[in-house]
């Protein structure tokens, strides 16, 4: 039988653990019997050698010789040692029994939900292995399932407590999956068996789809196996207590905690394949492959309702609630889903009494608490590791500028930026399973004062008074767990301003030096701008003497004329041109040509306009005003504009004359004569800059004889059109308007 490394370590443990077991078990009888014979010697009565006097040692154990000489009532109901069965559970197990044909109809009939369907996979479609005589593989060794990496520990506890862990020897070496099924099939169910459990203890580490699906079968009857499977798959921490109202009795006799967060991928292990997991499963030293992990605990009380609830919600359904008795007959099941080899295998011995199911429930409970540390610390030194500097830091600088400055992959910051959000959602998933744990696990349910968890304190029976001690030593015990998790919430809190350090370290040195490349790549742009420059001279130059030879190349051209005309055109044509280029180069020379190219333009519009008003047609870009007449209209000198301001203020108080008939050629005064309707306008300012400095010379035409109302209408009503420099008007009568400095 070929045993791998896992499997021997834990057989070790186990040897080591019933060695030690037997050798206080031995000790203590042979103290009974030396005693004995000291009495017999002396002629005192000897001692009565009971069950409980050798019974194996407890962390509270005191010594149980009960010496006839000595007279006594006592009853075992009325004492409070532990070594007393009446502290325990008492009453057993229902037997229960299971077979391969009961679970062939189970995975045919059974209405699996889509949290089932993902965990137990392919299993439900596999005609072949509901067909097979065999279930589960027959061969030792590696299956195609991995059922060989499976681990279990399951535990019948009597009733004095101490649990037993179930090993049933085959005829013939069998798989691994195997061994679980048939551990797991039967309880109670032995008649050859004297000892009866009245707790069971199931625990199994990475099971495979086929196991899972067996645990389905028979733990359905005391768990809800479609919650359990759906909080595996959720990828939450959170507690599902008793639900006294709900109607589902499993509900009602449960109490679940799932607990969810990361975990290295160990060697030759692969999660599972609805667990969220690093695509490359394995580990480097530039790499660390992460999977989420998780795994449930959860509690059964069997039996009849020990006493009923009042439901005190008004739009409840259900009134009546049903509350079980905490030392009712009692399943703790376990499911891990870690792949990896950090589990532990030593939360349960034979060394260890439980007086009830809550009590194995919270020390299974405490063990994976137990297991989060060693996980998340493993998670949190890798990735301190990861981000540490090299050894060589301080005498390299090749290895301090590659932590400095970032390569064309963006390897240190890819690396800082997955460390720093990987802790962060460590430390969420850390805070998650403590407040899940401490918003169910109150003072009140310490104390036993909860109407709905493990209801009853200390002074209900010398029983409940014995657990509640034990149960503030668990506290106790379970708390100093949770504090060691918070310690690795706040080493990985002080790794993340580390890593944050050394990431802001590179973008810092990385800036430099883009901002060096950038003053660099800028030097650069501009020499490559004066060489096209250089080379545009160079081109614009030759351009019109390539014109004049063209011309004077041409085959019609008389070969025997002179070089004068040439000259003259060569001449003609390349000064200005050079004359043009060189002016044009400069900011001055540009403004000028482009003044004066504007200047023509608005000419050529002006004998354009005059041409078609002689048609008797008027263009509408006649009326627009050009440069010249903005200019001369709104850019006026300083100290005109300065003026007509100061005029246009005293121009407020003035009250408004009727104005005389104008006859052809009017002169106004330079203070004009505002109207009061229109004194007050927003556009007096804009009217009274465009005032003349000394006098204004205004022309009618004859038919309208009141152009200044018409100008003054013009001027209230916001038409803030400009006449052109040709007297233009828009048809409101004035033709010409003529200012003078």
């Amino acid at each position: 039988m070929a045993l791998d490394a896992a499997t021997a370590r834990e057989m070790i443990n186990k040897l080591a653990e019933d060695r030690a077991a037997y050798i206080d078990t031995l000790s203590r009888a042979h103290d009974v019997l030396a005693r004995a014979l000291e009495a017999s010697a002396t002629g005192k009565s000897p001692p009565k050698l009971t069950s409980d006097a050798v019974r194996r040692n407890t962390t509270t154990a005191v010594v149980d010789v009960e010496s006839l000489k000595k007279s006594s009532t006592f009853s075992p109901e009325d004492s409070d040692t532990d070594d007393n069965e009446s502290m325990f559970v008492q009453e057993p197990l229902p037997k229960e029994l299971y077979d391969d044909d009961g679970l062939r109809r189970h995975l045919r009939d059974f209405e699996w939900t889509s949290s089932d369907k993902q965990i137990v996979g392919d299993v439900l479609s596999n005609k072949q292995l509901l067909q097979r005589s065999a279930m589960f593989p027959v061969t030792l060794g590696p299956v195609d399932d991995r059922s060989h990496l499976s681990h279990y520990s399951i535990f019948d506890v009597g009733k004095d407590g101490a649990p037993l862990q179930i090993r049933r020897l085959d005829d013939k070496p069998v798989s691994r999956a195997q061994t679980i099924w048939n551990n797991i099939k039967s309880i109670n169910s032995d008649a050859s068996r004297s000892r009866e459990a009245v707790g069971r203890i199931t625990i199994v580490r990475e099971p495979s789809p086929l196991l899972f699906a067996a645990l389905h079968y028979t733990m359905t009857p005391h768990f809800d196996m479609d919650e359990i499977f759906q909080m595996l798959v959720e990828d939450k921490t959170r507690a599902e207590t008793h639900r006294p109202f709900s109607p589902d009795h499993r509900h009602q006799r449960t109490f679940v905690f799932t607990l969810d967060y990361f975990t290295i991928i160990g060697d030759e292990c692969q999660p599972m394949t609805w667990q969220r997991s690093d695509e490359d499963s394995g580990s480097s030293e530039t790499h660390v492959a992460v999977s989420r992990c998780s795994s449930v605990v959860a509690l059964s009380l069997v039996g009849q309702p020990a006493r009923q609830v009042k439901n005190k919600a008004r739009r409840a359904d259900q009134k009546v609630g049903q509350l079980f008795d905490p030392f009712a007959p009692w399943h703790v099941l376990s499911i891990q889903s870690y792949p990896d080899w950090k589990h532990s295998i030593d939360a349960h011995n034979s060394t260890k009494h439980y007086v009830n199911g809550p009590e194995a429930f919270l020390i299974t409970l405490r063990a994976e608490f137990k297991d989060a540390q060693k996980r998340l610390l493993e998670v949190y030194n890798r990735i301190s590791d990861l981000v540490r500097m090299p050894a060589n830091f301080m005498f390299n600088r090749i290895a301090r500028d590659r932590l400095l400055f970032e390569d064309d992959e963006f390897t240190f910051s890819r690396r800082y930026f997955w460390a720093h959000q990987s802790l962060g959602i460590m430390n969420e998933d850390i805070q998650e399973m403590i407040l899940s744990y401490r918003k169910v696990f109150t003072e009140s349910v310490w104390d036993g004062s909860s109407k709905i968890i493990w209801p009853g304190d200390e002074s209900v029976s010398s029983r409940y008074s014995n657990w509640r001690k034990r149960m503030r030593n668990l506290r106790a015990d379970i708390e100093g767990e949770l504090q060691g998790l918070e310690n690795i919430a706040a080493m990985n809190s002080e790794k993340m301003k580390e890593i944050k350090g050394l990431r802001d370290n590179l973008f810092s040195g990385t800036s430099v030096l883009e901002s060096r490349r950038s003053v660099d790549q800028a030097m650069i742009t501009v020499q490559q701008g004066h060489n096209i420059k250089l080379l545009t001279l160079v081109t614009i130059f030759f351009l019109p003497l390539t014109f004049v030879t063209s011309v004077f190349g041409m085959t019609n051209m008389d070969p025997d004329e002179g070089f004068l005309h040439f000259g003259i055109v060569t001449a003609v044509v390349c000064v200005p041109t050079y004359f043009l280029i060189g002016s044009l180069n400069t900011t001055s020379g540009a403004h000028f040509w482009r003044t004066k190219t504007k200047q023509v333009f608005a000419s050529i519009g002006r004998v354009m306009a005059r041409l078609f008003a002689c048609f008797g047609y008027k263009p509408q870009w006649a009326n627009r005003p050009t440069n010249s007449d903005s200019d001369r209209f709104i850019a006026k000198p300083l100290h005109l504009r300065s003026q007509s301001a100061r005029e246009g203020m005293a121009a407020r108080d003035t009250v408004s004359t009727p104005l005389a008939p104008p006859t052809k050629a009017t002169t106004f005064d330079r203070r004009p004569t505002i109207s009061p309707e229109i004194s007050n306008r927003t556009s007096l300012p804009r009217v009274l800059t465009t005032a003349t400095a000394t006098a204004t010379t205004v022309h009618f035409d004859d038919e309208k004889d009141t152009a200044p109302k018409h100008l003054i209408r013009k001027l209230d009503h916001g038409d803030h059109r400009k006449t052109n420099s040709l007297g233009e008007s828009n048809g409101h009568g004035v033709t010409a308007i003529d200012h003078h400095t």
